[in-house]
């Protein structure tokens, strides 16, 4: 049984935990061209550094591109902020409303992913040092951009995010207290203070701000200048850097005491990172050491698909990973099942409804493909193909690249996955995915805008695709507030299914349960009662009890 957190992985930094003594420190290794920021070492030999160039550059540029989008999701937090900034200096004295707190929470909630997913990326190349700048330059260059791009970041917008809320004592009591609504475990703000606000943070800064102009022929050499974000990448590191410095010349006494500004306000300073001798028992088996090997097994997955149905709703959930960072919640991702069209035939073509719905449409199409295939024919060209593991196309969902056909490796290729069925018609599934065919190859929303139809989100397509109309009874879902914006989370999905569970009228039945299990490296089927609280379970600890 896994004891530690992934809030605790997240934001080890640069400190030891608590329950550590502090490890001694140890120098820097000898540099090739340039001293570079010496991070702790992970204590697992499998790790990224293993790989070949190849495989290693594309993970790179791969986790260069989620690093863009948790960086300009950061900022677009801090702009939501800024709009809500007298609430932010409320004095504290006056109780916040149970509206206020929903604001407050569910912001912090979004910004905790963010900076958390941040982390992720920070800790995946955290011992490029180890790498020979001389022998092996595209390792060497790649994991500095990567280590440093990601702590600018985290610094930026952590400093900022703790200025504001440093010294009001009942927000940071509010902040405090775990929501399970919102996946946020007790004493995560105080957690995230502790690391960001760290004397050993502000020296990686300066260390690697120092590294940064040294390593530029490095980069040249490696051919990372070429790819199209490294310029990104280096102009974030310098503004992120000003942001950061700027805070903590301004609080670093308030903020570390007075053996902290020493070090804030010398930019000659050299990091020596500390040296963690139990990483692995600190960080759990991370996603770092986990990459492409999910707990549930593609036999599992095929079990559970016998017993699905065209229309089914399915949540999934990938630990270390989130396809869907800033919302709240256990459950990160949606998707539609639409199975395959030899599945359509024997679930849609003989059903009256269904027929009785086509007849009304434009040329009277005799079954739901051929509607299909005459409506969107280059859509139905590539979901009557095979996905790149020669599978067939089940799943239409919202993910980065947009909203996309999938087949069972990539859709189920997850860590936890529940199944859900509406209780609704043939017919009324039969428009659903009608409607989802509508959406696919639409650009996914980082925005989360549920009132634009021109970019989704997961759970978007899946609300759309169900929304009821004078023609569709559709399912009956309550969008929430997360950060100033009407939204849908995933794991609301999962509290509606809890909640009209016993209900005669309830819109969702139970299908399966996969649960993942950390401590077994596998998952396990699990029945419905477990499957109704999942949703309470916190978004960062996946201690399994």
């Amino acid at each position: 049984m896994l004891a530690t957190s992934l809030l605790l992985a997240q934001l080890t930094l640069a400190s030891t935990p608590p329950t550590q003594a502090q490890p001694a420190t140890a120098p820097a290794p000898a540099p090739t061209e340039a001293t570079a920021p010496v991070p702790a070492p992970v204590a697992d030999a499998a790790n990224i550094y293993d790989w070949d160039d190849a495989s290693f550059v594309a993970q790179a540029e791969q986790d260069l591109q989620s690093l863009q989008r948790y960086a300009n999701g950061l900022r677009g937090l801090q702009d939501q902020i800024q709009k809500n900034l007298a609430l932010y200096n409320q004095k504290q004295d006056t109780p916040y409303t149970p509206e206020q707190k929903q604001t407050l929470l569910s912001t912090w909630a979004a910004f905790f992913d963010y900076f958390a997913s941040t982390e992720v990326i920070r800790q995946r190349y955290w011992d490029f040092v180890k790498v020979p700048a001389l022998t092996q330059p595209k390792k060497h260059a790649w994991g500095f951009l990567l280590t440093h791009g990601a702590l600018t970041t985290i610094l930026a917008h952590g400093l900022t995010y703790a200025e504001l809320t440093n010294g009001r004592k009942q927000l940071e009591v509010l902040l405090d207290e775990p929501s399970p609504d919102y996946g946020i475990p007790a004493r995560a703000f105080a957690r995230f203070k502790e690391k960001v606000i760290h004397v050993a943070t502000a020296t990686q800064l300066f260390t690697g701000d120092t590294y940064r102009e040294q390593i530029k022929p490095v980069l040249s050499k490696s051919g990372a200048l070429n790819f199209q974000l490294t310029p990104w990448v280096l102009q974030e590191m310098k503004l992120n850097s000003k942001v950061a410095r700027g805070k903590l010349l301004k609080r670093g006494p308030s903020y570390f005491t007075t053996a902290a500004k020493d070090i804030v306000t010398d930019t000659t300073a050299r990091a020596i990172f500390p040296v963690q001798k139990s990483v692995a028992e600190w960080m759990g088996d991370t996603k770092v050491h986990r990459i492409g090997k999910p707990l549930i097994s593609r036999e599992q997955v095929d079990r559970v698909m016998e017993k699905m149905e065209p229309g089914d709703i399915v949540v999934v959930r990938q630990n270390w990973y989130l396809s869907n960072i800033g919302l709240p919640g256990f459950w990160p991702h949606a998707e539609l099942y639409v199975g395959t069209p030899d599945m359509w035939k024997a679930y849609f073509d003989s059903d009256e409804e269904v027929k009785g719905w086509l007849a009304t449409l434009p040329g009277q199409p005799k079954t739901l493909g051929e509607y299909l295939a005459s409506t969107f024919p280059a859509k139905w060209t590539e979901y009557t193909g095979k996905d790149s593991h020669g599978d067939a196309i089940r799943v239409i969902e919202a993910i980065s690249e947009g909203v996309s056909f999938t087949g069972p490796e990539h859709a189920f290729h997850v860590d936890y996955m529940g199944v859900m069925r509406p209780r609704l018609s043939k017919k009324d599934k039969a428009q659903a995915i009608a409607r989802a065919f509508k959406y696919q190859g639409r650009p996914y929303d980082f925005d989360f805008d549920f009132f634009s139809d021109s970019t989704l989100v997961c759970t978007e397509l899946v609300y759309k695709s169900y929304a009821p109309s004078t023609e569709v009874k559709g399912l009956r879902v309550e969008l929430v507030n997360v950060a100033g914006r009407r939204t849908l989370p995933a794991n609301e999905l999962v509290k509606l299914f809890d909640q009209e569970y016993d209900k005669p009228d309830r819109q969702l039945d139970f299908v399966a349960f996969l649960d993942g299990r950390e401590d077994k490296q596998g998952a396990i089927e699990r029945e419905a009662l477990t499957f109704r609280k999942s949703y309470e379970r916190m978004k960062w600890d996946i201690a399994q009890k």
